[in-house]
């Protein structure tokens, strides 16, 4: 509740509110003295007159005690008890630009789920553009809404720009460059979209966002003609070409088979330095690795080994599920030794999320990790012995 609280406070809409109400109870206490004092004749007048008056003036009065929503577009989608419970179970910190410097007037969720703009709120992941020429926002389904007077703040759009890689477009190839329309969001939404907005309000917003993504670079395939069609299927065998697709946006399946193809027949060679968590620009491209090393099979996806266990650190990601998939197709023997290599690691470092990542493999490959055997044989001793 407190969040919702802060945002009215940052936004002005608590202070418009008051001033609205004062400025109504100021109009209609006036109007009532008027007509206590005035004549029985001169009151049609009096009444005719204020009518027109309020007629002529309520869209100023109005736009000036605009309601600045707290959850721009979405708080009216999802509701204001939804949003109030979701961002009560956040927390907030300013963001803090790749120079090291916080960006005043912006923060970001621990949780990654939202961002703050001078008391608005936005999900990181349902928002999909910022173009700071007009200072309108782009929703995944095509809505546009106009940003606050914050708009000519150039580093805190600087920091949301940054923070959104909102100047990204999707990249097709090497001489083919598209940009997203309004239109094809929408469709793209359309799409994926099922049920009420109360039930995308707790859905999973990654996983939403990178099938959303997939589905837009679908539809924006399905827009190139014949040629070009052919031209971008054959651009993804370049090495160079396919580095650049594979880390910058979500890919389509036919697109990393397509990859995968020029790997296998040896056009792409020494492909290593693709598997590294930090070379991929967010979550939804990291799944384009994994698809990529599944469709390789093994042992040609030895080469993303670690990668992929790198992707055992966060139970929550949207690519965890289908990295232990493509593990678990490695011989027994050799996916043993490096759990337990892991484990150590992940223990050494007091990692817990991974060691939870690690034990979920294990427990699917039907494996006992020794550490976690051990401690289970050490327990009844340590309780014998009064120890906890």
């Amino acid at each position: 509740m407190w969040n919702y609280i802060k945002g009215l406070i940052r936004n002005g809409s608590l202070l418009t509110k008051f001033l609205f109400g004062s400025f109504v109870f100021v109009a209609v206490m006036t109007l009532l003295a008027i007509f206590g004092t005035a004549g029985k004749d001169s009151l049609p007048f009096l009444a005719i007159g204020g009518f027109s008056f309020f007629k002529k003036y309520k869209n100023r009065v109005a736009n000036y005690f605009k309601n600045i929503e707290t959850v721009p577009y979405w708080g009216n989608k999802f509701g204001l008890d939804l949003c109030i419970r979701l961002l009560s179970e956040d927390k907030f910190k300013p963001y803090v630009n790749k120079k090291g410097r916080k960006v005043r007037g912006l923060e970001v969720s621990e949780s990654g789920r939202w961002f703050c703009i001078k008391g608005q709120y936005y999900p990181t992941y349902l928002v999909y553009d910022y173009n700071g020429a007009t200072g309108d926002i782009t929703m995944i389904d095509g809505t546009q809404v106009r940003a606050g007077d914050w708009r000519f703040d150039s580093i805190l759009i600087g920091g949301l720009m940054e923070y959104l890689n909102a100047d990204r477009t999707l990249r097709l190839d090497n001489a083919h460059h598209t940009m997203i329309s309004t239109g094809d969001c929408a469709r793209a939404f359309k799409r994926i979209y099922q049920g009420n907005y109360q039930n995308l309000a707790t859905a999973d917003w990654d996983e939403f966002r990178y099938r959303w993504e997939k589905e837009l670079s679908e539809i924006e395939v399905r827009n190139m003609n014949a040629q070009n069609s052919k031209d971008h299927a054959k651009a993804l065998r370049n090495k160079r070409i396919a580095d650049e697709a594979l880390h910058s946006r979500v890919l389509m399946d036919e697109e990393i088979h397509e990859i995968a193809y020029a790997i296998n027949q040896n056009m792409i060679k020494d492909f290593s330095e693709w598997f590294r968590m930090e070379a991929f620009k967010d979550d939804m491209c990291i799944c384009n690795g994994v698809k990529l090393l599944k469709n390789l099979g093994y042992p040609a996806n030895k080469v993303g080994a670690q990668f992929l266990f790198d992707c055992l650190k966060d139970i929550q990601k949207p690519y965890f599920e289908e990295a232990v998939a493509v593990l678990e197709k490695y011989p027994h023997d050799e996916l043993v030794a490096r759990i337990e290599s892991s484990v150590e690691t992940a223990h050494a470092t007091g990692d817990v999320l991974w060691g939870a990542g690690l034990i979920y493999l294990s427990k699917r490959i039907g494996y006992e990790i020794s550490l976690a055997k051990e401690e289970a044989e050490a327990e009844p001793m340590v309780m014998s012995q009064g120890k906890f």
